[in-house]
């Protein structure tokens, strides 16, 4: 096996891995994989617009609109008017929603926290490292800078 396939085949199980994780998070709050996401975005940073959140999640807008409705429906979420730009809504997290908010990153913070203590303590910061330069390579490749 090359390097390429080798390559492939470590992300693409590493897929999976995410997924899983992902899964077994977003069962427990009642909201799709998708709405998740959302709700950890406008939790991070709330006041978020649907086009930074779109852009943050590479979805495209009409996407992220629909997934934003479904949690304005559940009660997660609120869409209101920026105070800046009158044209433009903003998304903060309800109540209930930041309750969401917060479960999710706890359960994710032991989750991934499982795998980490699992790691070598002297391997830990070369994953690190090594998941830095992945994500700015696919950064690099998706904005067509390479």
């Amino acid at each position: 096996m090359d390097k390429i396939q080798q390559f492939r085949e470590y992300t693409r199980e590493l897929e999976c891995h995410l997924d899983n994780m992902n899964k077994t998070d977003c069962c427990q709050c009642s909201v799709s994989k998708a709405e998740c996401f959302l709700v950890v975005e406008i939790g991070r940073k709330p006041g978020i617009c649907i086009k930074e959140l779109a852009s943050i999640l590479k979805i495209d807008k009409s996407g992220v609109s629909r997934s934003v409705e479904e949690l304005v429906k559940k009660g997660f979420v609120t869409r209101e008017s920026s105070k800046t730009d009158r044209r433009s809504v903003v998304l903060k997290l309800t109540e209930s929603g930041q309750s969401r908010f917060e479960k999710i990153e706890k359960d994710m913070y032991a989750e991934f926290g499982k795998v980490f203590s699992v790691i070598e303590k002297s391997d830990r910061d070369k994953v690190l490292e090594a998941l830095k330069i992945y994500n700015e390579a696919c950064r690099k490749v998706e904005e067509n800078i390479v």
